[in-house]
């Protein structure tokens, strides 16, 4: 393989306090970017929540997670080693009339004091608040995995229209009935569903602002959202909108993250995911000579017209986590968003498929000369990962272990957007390795056409 003068930097971690005096190899300046990899060398489980959205709107995007759940679990199948030690459970966003500092309006607008508080579901193929699957033949289930999530995740769609996912979210993991769902040494994903934005609440009075639902309805967004136009009821386009941090009933979204980054020691072991409503267009309407807030998007569904409205504090929910994933729920199929978030919870085990076309590095060869630079790291929880040492490449005349290679994966990386699937191997023989040693590979990639990143 060729060497390059230009020195990159493998660990963009602020505890670093610069890069090793090494070279990668075969990057030249010209190709700028790579594509990184951070591969944990021991597998470990995931504890995903699904907070579901179950408001009277929900039906048609409620069937089409039930029937693509599959998918994101296909993706996981391809795991090295196949499916990880999951526990799935799932919480509606109802949470009645309630509010975070303990109070409640009553019952109001088919809205009643807790709602579901937070409690995860169950089901009489299910034994438990969860499912409990080891990957391994081990389960808490009878029937397939899909089947039981499918009798989980029908939440219904008689749930309170001012939806509270966050609240719902944050009580579901701390609910003493849901003891045992999450485990010290998993990760935690917790994964929103719905058509409206979060209106988690931290006072009273939002409930007793009108007699009128639609303009209580409104009242989620004009508490709750701030845009550079400060009047939110003339009927008008806004723009630069975003969480309101001195909301007058609204729990802040930074509030929610805060929380459940705390969740783990570690905030890197907390994936984050919603398929929502996009944020715009931003648009204030009439009905029934009340201001409501306008969809973001209409779109065909199996029984007619559907609907999603700006998910704003949601989305600056999901933008605080390192791990995330923002997916729309403007269609009637939310095949895509599952995959997505499928992919990204196997990156957090380890996920060594490669999005980009991997650059080749000697064109005059036949087999492909990957321009990449591996290297064990050593996790810190709470702080900077440490730089061990490099792993070269596995080659022809010498195969020892540890060594890397570049192969294709037809099946395993199926999901990903090029053609050829590559995946990255690790070669260590039978070397036993401390689960705090993570592999980081940097390859160059370039684009579909050919043109070098």
């Amino acid at each position: 393989m060729r060497r390059s003068s230009l020195l990159v930097c493998l660990f963009d971690l602020v505890a670093l306090a610069g890069c090793p005096d090494r070279t990668i190899d075969s990057v030249t300046p010209e190709q700028g970017k790579v594509e990184t990899k951070d591969i944990p060398t021991q597998r470990r489980g995931a504890d995903i929540l699904f907070v579901i959205d179950n408001s009277g709107s929900m039906k048609e995007e409620q069937d089409s997670l039930r029937a693509n759940f599959g998918k994101m679990m296909q993706v996981l199948e391809t795991l090295d080693g196949g499916m990880p030690d999951v526990h799935i459970g799932v919480t509606t966003s109802d949470m009645g009339t309630s509010a975070e500092d303990g109070t409640t309006d009553g019952s109001k607008f088919g809205c009643n004091g807790t709602g579901d508080d937070g409690q995860l579901r169950t089901a009489p193929v299910v034994t438990g608040r969860y499912i409990a699957d080891d990957g391994h033949g081990a389960k808490n289930y009878s029937g397939t995995l899909d089947d039981a999530f499918s009798a989980l995740a029908d939440v219904g769609t008689m749930g309170c229209g001012i939806e509270q996912h966050l609240r719902g979210m944050e009580r579901a993991l701390q609910n003493p009935l849901n003891t045992g769902f999450v485990r010290d040494d998993a990760y935690l994903a917790v994964v929103v569903i719905g058509d409206e934005d979060d209106c988690s609440l931290a006072h009273q009075g939002l409930f007793d602002s009108s007699t009128v639902a639609d303009t209580v309805n409104f009242a989620c967004t004009s508490d709750g959202v701030d845009c550079d136009q400060p009047d939110m009821t003339t009927p008008g386009k806004r723009t630069s909108c975003r969480a309101n941090d001195h909301a007058r009933w609204t729990q802040t979204a930074d509030h929610f993250a805060q929380f459940l980054k705390t969740q783990k020691s570690d905030p890197r072991d907390v994936v984050a995911a919603g398929i929502v409503g996009e944020t715009t267009p931003f648009a204030v309407t009439t009905k029934n000579n009340v201001s409501v807030l306008a969809p973001s998007c209409t779109y065909a569904g199996p029984t007619g017209d559907q609907t999603a409205f700006p998910a704003v504090r949601t989305t600056e929910f999901l933008a605080q986590f390192e791990s995330r994933s923002n997916s729309t729920i403007c269609g009637a199929d939310l095949q895509q968003g599952m995959v997505q978030i499928g992919a990204l919870l196997k990156g957090k085990f380890g996920d060594p498929c490669f999005e980009g076309q991997v650059a080749d590095a000697d064109p005059s060869t036949p087999e492909l000369d990957p321009d990449c630079s591996v290297s064990e790291v050593k996790r810190v929880p709470g702080g900077g990962d440490v730089e061990l040492d490099l792993i070269s490449a596995c080659s022809q005349t010498s195969n020892a272990p540890p060594c890397w290679r570049v192969v294709e994966d037809a099946v395993n990386c199926s999901y990903t957007h090029t053609d050829p699937h590559l995946e990255l191997v690790i070669d260590r023989g039978s070397a036993v390795v401390d689960p705090a040693i993570h592999i980081r590979a940097s390859c160059v990639t370039v684009d579909p056409t050919g043109s070098q990143f």
